[in-house]
């Protein structure tokens, strides 16, 4: 439980350290009222550190909020509001020529080594992890759709529609093939519909499948050679496509986005930074008010000192 309330108060201080440095900074002020009935040249030293301190801390108060906030008070504040434009196009061309080029996209795809972690994968794979079970029975309706026997047959007349006028022989030939045709149409076509539910054709499959992971995975086959050509070709062709793409990407995202929505993201991940301009504004305020405090009280026992020794 105390452990618990200590990380609370931690997470609360780094949460709040403006807020607090500057309260701080006040009571620093403060305290230097009564510390003068007792001793007035150290009341002027406080007093003139808390000023200090409180002069820095609410500069640099007003310069945050002029950058993330805009007031009627604060003369050109809104610095992210106003900027908008010259924001978004910076970020949009400093994304795409210096934080992700093409060719550092280039160089991370072929890093990755997609068709390794493919052949990988398909190695242990199954058609019923890589097609949803709906899907595959879709699939094999619709190809069972273009095997019904009539479009067969007419694809084979088609093909021989050019060949000369064939005897009594041949048309006899002509029509058996016809007849096999539409018999072992409608026998693939049973087949392929009822693959989603043949565990037996599943498992062939699934050994092809596997045999096409292991080849893929071999960097000597004619497979992996072809593939790595394959590859090379999309991913220049994308890389040549991405030019541009990347920056008006990012230009669409933010130009979709109000004011306040850039406002908060930005500010939520650098404000608690930030606040440390603010701690570090009160400390280096209160310890320079402090120093000059000093030096003008040595200056004045200087030079009643020196009165002194001089009569």
């Amino acid at each position: 439980m105390e452990e618990r309330k200590q990380h609370s108060l931690v997470r609360f201080l780094e949460d709040h350290k403006g807020n607090v440095a500057l309260c701080l900074s006040v009571l620093l002020y403060l305290v230097s009222w009564p510390v003068a009935w007792v001793d007035r040249p150290v009341a002027q030293v406080i007093r003139a550190a808390g000023e200090a301190s409180l002069v820095g801390g609410i500069c640099d108060l007003i310069a945050l909020r002029m950058i993330f906030e805009q007031h009627w008070y604060l003369p050109n504040s809104g610095v992210l509001q106003r900027s908008r434009a010259k924001l978004t196009e910076g970020i949009a061309n400093t994304i795409e020529r210096e934080w992700l080029t093409p060719r550092m996209i280039e160089e991370k795809l072929h890093q990755l080594k997609l068709l390794d972690r493919l052949g990988e994968h398909l190695t242990t794979a199954s058609l019923r992890t890589l097609i949803r079970q709906e899907q595959l029975e879709r699939i094999c309706l619709e190809a069972a759709h273009y095997l019904e026997p009539e479009t067969a047959i007419a694809a084979f007349e088609k093909l021989t529609s050019r060949v000369q006028p064939a005897r009594a022989l041949d048309r006899l030939k002509f029509a058996l093939v016809r007849a096999f045709a539409r018999r072992e149409c409608e026998r693939l076509r049973e087949r392929i519909r009822n693959l989603p539910h043949d565990d037996h054709l599943i498992g062939m499959i699934d050994s092809a499948i596997h045999d096409i992971g292991a080849t893929l995975c071999a960097q000597d086959t004619v497979l992996r050679k072809t593939a790595d050509h394959w590859m090379d070709a999309v991913v220049t062709e994308f890389v040549s496509r991405s030019k541009g793409e990347i920056a008006l990407m990012v230009r669409e995202n933010l130009n979709r986005m109000s004011n306040e929505k850039i406002r908060e993201q930005i500010e939520s991940k650098t404000r608690t930074h930030l606040d440390w301009i603010r701690v570090n504004g009160g400390l280096f305020g209160a310890l320079l008010g402090c120093l000059f405090a000093l030096l003008s009280v040595a200056r004045s026992e200087f030079q009643t000192l020196w009165r002194l020794l001089m009569f």
